[in-house]
């Protein structure tokens, strides 16, 4: 199903943004020092690494903001290692310094976002490991790594939390994503909600269904996919690791 626009605009995204940011301090507000330390839902990370990650996941984003306003060239990180570096140095510390650092770099975020003028929303800036891309798609980029790393922090907050309206645009590219991808098994899903085969790999498959946020959660990593539905009846096709 294609894409509003419109609705995608980085400009429509943004107040969908600023509630699952406040969600997401909420629930970081109540993590105790104990709590940060505990292992998160990504293999070799705790909380803390995820908090942690987010923060400078935020900052990077508005270094492009940046650099598309000013016309400076500020990539929005200088290499991987870098942002690993970063997170394993900031993973070490108590959670008040967690969340303080979290709220502020997301809400630094939100500013620029909300002061980014309308003509530079399309101005080409430095990803990491995407190449040149226009800033616009660090509102959503942003939008995605605040909802999935929010389920990582296996405080609560499940898929079945993630907003419809962030579900379905995911989904889609999620999908599109993976037909591009040689390793992806052949499968045809299908949400409860709109009933849109979305048809991945080459050759017959089996068709797997169920709510979307369910299906985004098996795709993404985050569920193991048990309450699907497969036809013909059998196990979950094998899926290649989840990159954002």
């Amino acid at each position: 199903m294609p894409h509003n626009e419109e609705g995608d605009s980085p400009a429509a995204l943004l107040p969908l943004l600023r509630t699952c940011v406040d969600r997401l301090l909420s629930t970081a507000a109540t993590l105790s020092d104990e709590d940060v330390k505990a292992l998160s839902l990504l293999p070799g990370w705790s909380r803390a690494h995820v908090l942690t990650h987010l923060a400078r996941s935020a900052d990077s984003r508005t270094r492009l903001l940046t650099s598309a306003r000013t016309g400076t060239d500020l990539p929005q990180y200088a290499n991987d290692e870098q942002r690993e570096r970063e997170i394993e140095e900031g993973a070490g510390r108590p959670a008040d310094a967690l969340l303080d650092d979290m709220d502020s770099a997301l809400h630094r975020f939100l500013s620029a976002a909300d002061d980014h003028p309308p003509h530079a929303w399309d101005v080409p800036v430095r990803w990491l490991g995407a190449g040149v891309r226009p800033v616009r798609g660090a509102v959503a980029s942003m939008l995605r790594e605040v909802e999935v790393h929010h389920t990582d922090l296996n405080a609560g907050h499940t898929p079945a939390h993630w907003p419809a309206s962030f579900t379905r645009r995911e989904l889609d590219a999620t999908t599109a994503k993976l037909r591009t991808n040689p390793h992806a098994p052949p499968m045809t899903l299908c949400a409860d909600e709109d009933q849109v085969p979305r048809v991945l790999g080459n050759g017959p498959g089996p068709r797997v269904n169920g709510p979307a946020a369910e299906l985004l959660g098996w795709l993404t990593g985050r569920t193991d996919g048990h309450t699907l539905s497969i036809e013909p009846r059998g196990p979950l096709p094998p899926l290649p690791t989840w990159r954002s």
